[in-house]
């Protein structure tokens, strides 16, 4: 199987002119090239092309792109017009080329997760999300950046290096799914699939433009997916989901569809409810909203960019209210965040390894609360009382939105900021000590980061990210939609109701 990848060569932009057929398409959503392909309108091969074209000509700048499986797809694309010929369509994504993150197992084709002990590593399976992807008609196209093992609020790795932000190179697409991100903003791919355990479709979804669904926990398969390495147990067995980002919500409710099944290899997954056949309008909804949470501080545009939100929802017959669940706890929420990552993500790590860490790093993490505890001891206690922990935020949380439709709260402290330097590592990991820098006042990097994204990864319910304005400097604006556990459909809908009004606010 023949591939190309950034370091050993991908097509030149000199052998892809842009054709004006070729800006149409890939503008499309991928919901709207199903239908063209499906109705031939479009070919399945003239799309690859297009998108390969669109590749060789932004990828240089972006580095979103680390590998592109082109033979490969053009081959099934082929395949796919003469099925179409045959009267045969494979399902809903038949002939679409999509992007996965490189933490996806992919067939055949390398999987690195951005860590260099993995460089060379070939699966010889899909992940369960890709094997639904191709089984729904998807083209894998190719495979898209990611933070060294997923670990990071930035998107960069020492075999690939940094992805850039289409909106401004100099900043950072977030992470760890920024490679995902940056494709889909800058049209190299119509829909990508991410994952996210601390807000890595969400806050790189937001810092590019784009739309982001964490879907509920444990109703999108994780199998396949790296961490955990290859023969390596897998300890993270709350709180992490792949899902899909996109630019439109059509597409985000297209990619749920095909990936929330249970299948011959994992037949784990919960069910969604059901989804709703009544159409869900603007004026019939009520919606909390609250700009600051826990005093993580927020600047002040994405204030201004919630209060214009806001505004256009009441003015549109929706009931708005500024809310908090009053028996949520912002504190003990991160911390146990923090915990559950330390015990599961560090469950081989010995209690002696974890007091000499926490000596070197207490002083770092005193003041970011979801990593106070990452290098508590494990006990069987410990690991009871967070667990225990995660279920009583998680019931206040599902009391509260019980009473509303969704709840609008920022997804960080600040817009995309200018890329940023970790100060240290540990391990392979990047440690970040210098602080961000929100409306000129310094707050934690971690924080800033991750604050606001940390929280609904605990309590496990769906949360899309919608981009909804832009900065003084032209950078996108997004903020987080949560809903309730298992709704994910409803919070969609939701979404997709909310959708022209907020594209009338970023006009």
């Amino acid at each position: 199987m023949k591939t190309f990848t950034l370091d050993r060569g991908i097509p030149q932009a000199n052998g892809f002119p842009e054709s004006a057929q070729d800006a149409g398409i890939v503008t499309l959503t991928a919901s709207e090239l199903a239908r063209k392909i499906q109705a031939r309108e479009l070919t399945s091969v003239q799309v690859v092309q297009a998108f390969a074209g669109q590749i060789a000509r932004r990828n240089p700048d972006l580095n979103a792109i680390v590998l592109l499986d082109l033979d490969a797809a053009l081959e099934r694309a082929l395949e796919a017009d003469q099925a179409l010929a045959r009267g045969e369509v494979w399902g809903p994504l038949h002939g679409v080329p999509v992007t996965v993150k490189d933490t996806y197992a992919t067939r055949g084709l390398r999987t690195t997760a951005g860590a260099a002990e993995l460089a060379d590593y070939i699966p010889e399976k899909d992940a369960v999300a890709v094997s639904l992807l191709r089984r729904a008609g998807a083209i894998l196209l190719a495979k898209t950046n990611a933070a060294t093992l997923a670990m990071d609020m930035q998107t960069t790795n020492v075999l690939f290096g940094t992805t850039n932000n289409p909106h401004d190179v100099t900043r950072t697409t977030g992470g760890s799914s920024g490679g995902c991100a940056a494709a889909v903003a800058a049209h190299l791919s119509p829909l990508s699939f991410g994952s996210d355990l601390a807000g890595s479709i969400r806050l790189p979804a937001a810092y590019t433009g784009v739309w982001g669904l964490r879907p509920t926990h444990g109703v999108v398969s994780m199998q396949g997916h790296i961490p955990p390495k290859p023969d390596e147990t897998d300890g993270i067995k709350t709180m992490a989901v792949l899902g899909p980002l996109a630019n439109s919500v059509g597409d985000l409710e297209l990619a749920l569809s095909v990936l929330a099944q249970s299948s011959p290899e994992d037949a784990t997954v919960a069910p969604l409810r059901p989804r709703s056949t009544e159409p869900v309008a603007v004026a019939g909804l009520k919606i909390a909203y609250a700009e600051e949470l826990g005093g993580m501080p927020v600047s002040a545009e994405i204030k201004q960019a919630m209060r214009q939100v806001v505004d256009a929802l009441r003015a549109a017959g929706a009931t708005v209210e500024r809310a908090e669940p009053k028996d949520f706890s912002y504190q003990r929420t991160w911390e146990t965040w923090g915990a559950l990552v330390g015990m599961q993500g560090g469950y081989e790590r010995s209690n002696l390894a974890r007091r000499i860490g926490r000596f070197f790093a207490g002083k770092s993490v005193r003041d970011i609360p979801h990593q106070r505890r990452i290098l508590d001891p494990i006990t069987v206690e410990g690991y009871m009382q967070a667990l225990t922990e995660q279920a009583r935020q998680t019931n206040a949380l599902e009391r509260f939105l019980s009473g509303y439709d969704a709840w609008i709260v920022p997804v960080s402290s600040v817009p995309a900021f200018a890329h940023h330097k970790h100060s240290r590592t540990f391990g392979i990991f990047n440690v970040y000590d210098e602080p961000l820098l929100v409306d000129g006042k310094p707050v934690p990097y971690y924080n800033a980061t991750q604050s606001y994204t940390s929280l609904f990864s605990v309590t496990e319910g769906p949360v899309v990210a919608m981009p909804v304005a832009q900065s003084s400097e032209g950078l996108p604006i997004g903020l987080q939609l949560v809903g309730r556990r298992f709704e994910d459909w409803h919070l969609l809908a939701v979404a997709k109701a909310m959708e022209p009004l907020l594209a009338g606010l970023k006009r």
